[in-house]
């Protein structure tokens, strides 16, 4: 008898592997685990499935993170580029999927059986489709990070440091400058 906690990750694998993994595979990323990435000219861009560490043997949640991560702010920030794409686990510019969505909220789907599996599993690779490939273009620039940094649809619009980063490498000091006050602000 398979374990709790295997029964429950088998669900998560299931799904990514019958919906979202043909797709990112046709788009060019590359999976590590529950991990896939792309690396493109100015950035990389990851996909990665999270699931709860709630799990048991009768339901499986999980949620999917995505996020751009650019070199060249890496190094304006300060940071050590880290050379190798699968290793670049945190990122410049990031959203979970759920508030990329219309009902803009934490989403973690909830899998309770086998027979949820080829449901969810459209959902997810519809969701990505629609939804995460879009901004993954758009946060995978300098232009796209300084609007995209700090910013979760429907709930707030804070400045970032990788936002004014972005800002200045784009040569727009005044609203680094003034983004950069409104972060300090209590």
């Amino acid at each position: 008898m398979p374990s709790t906690k295997n029964q429950s990750s088998q669900f998560v694998q299931e799904v990514i592997a019958l919906g979202p993994q043909p797709l990112l595979k046709s788009l060019g990323f590359r999976k590590a685990g529950r991990h896939f990435f792309r690396t493109e000219t100015d950035a990389t861009c990851h996909i990665n499935f999270q699931s709860s560490q709630w799990n048991a043997s009768d339901r499986s949640k999980f949620t999917v993170n995505v996020w751009t991560y650019l070199p060249a702010i890496a190094l304006a920030h300060g940071d050590v580029v880290i050379e190798e794409p699968v290793k670049r686990r945190f990122g410049h510019c990031g959203v979970r999927l759920g508030f990329l969505l219309p009902e803009s909220s934490d989403l973690w789907w909830e899998i309770s059986s086998s027979a949820d599996v080829s449901q969810t599993a459209d959902e997810v690779r519809s969701a990505i489709e629609q939804f995460a490939i879009p901004y993954l273009r758009k946060a995978s620039t300098l232009q796209g990070v300084a609007e995209l940094s700090g910013h979760l649809p429907g709930h707030r619009d804070l400045p970032a440091p990788y936002k004014l980063t972005a800002l200045r490498l784009l040569g727009r000091e005044q609203e680094a400058a003034d983004a950069e006050r409104a972060l300090i602000k209590p």
